[in-house]
């Protein structure tokens, strides 16, 4: 008896190891389209407090946006690194590069996005035809999709030594003040700050 449930308990794991490999292997990832928007700005809440709370002052924020469509089945883990490179002239070019986490991606059409704080963008006076970005989509460590713009640099720039980029300027979407108005809109973020237990 012990030997039927044994073998029946390996036969099923068998099955669904099978399975699984079989729908990652199916899994398609498509870019559709790469925006950089400059006419975001930030949201105005209508909030009663006990304590005197002023409202953002609507500045201008930088929204890099990946637009993208999954065929095959659900996605574990999709990590999306997203670079803007600024057009700067004869200045030092500026190279920022985020990578961020999300998790349980069904079927279908999706978009995510990154942003640039408004002090950023007010300091070094940033609109969107100033930059080139670029997106690149990994499924378990494997790029699965990838698109750059070429307004100002060469086809190929993304792949170069330019594409390091500083870390930490880019926030994702639950980092703003657009996640408490997006909530459901936006694809769901994996935390890094779980407790090791």
């Amino acid at each position: 008896m012990k030997k039927r449930i044994g073998i029946k308990v390996g036969l099923s794991a068998l099955v669904l190891a099978g399975l699984t490999s079989v729908a990652a292997a199916e899994v398609k990832v498509k870019i559709n389209e790469i925006k950089i928007e400059d006419t975001v700005y930030t949201p105005f809440y209508e909030v009663t407090t006990e304590q005197d709370h002023e409202q953002g002052a609507a500045q201008k924020w930088i929204r890099l946006g990946v637009y993208f469509t999954t065929k095959g089945g659900w996605i574990d883990e999709l990590d999306v690194t997203q670079i803007a490179l600024l057009d700067c002239g004869e200045k030092n070019c500026l190279a920022l590069k985020e990578t961020v986490n999300y998790i349980n991606i069904e079927p279908g059409d999706h978009m995510v996005y990154v942003y640039l704080h408004p002090s950023y963008v007010k300091r070094y006076e940033i609109d969107d035809f100033d930059l080139d970005a670029a997106a690149i989509l990994k499924v378990d460590g494997k790029t699965v999709a990838e698109k750059e713009t070429t307004r100002h640099f060469e086809k190929g720039w993304s792949k170069g030594n330019i594409a390091a980029g500083a870390k930490g300027y880019l926030l994702n979407h639950a980092e703003t003040p657009f996640w408490f108005i997006n909530y459901d809109f936006s694809e769901i973020i994996k935390r890094q700050d779980s407790p090791v237990e």
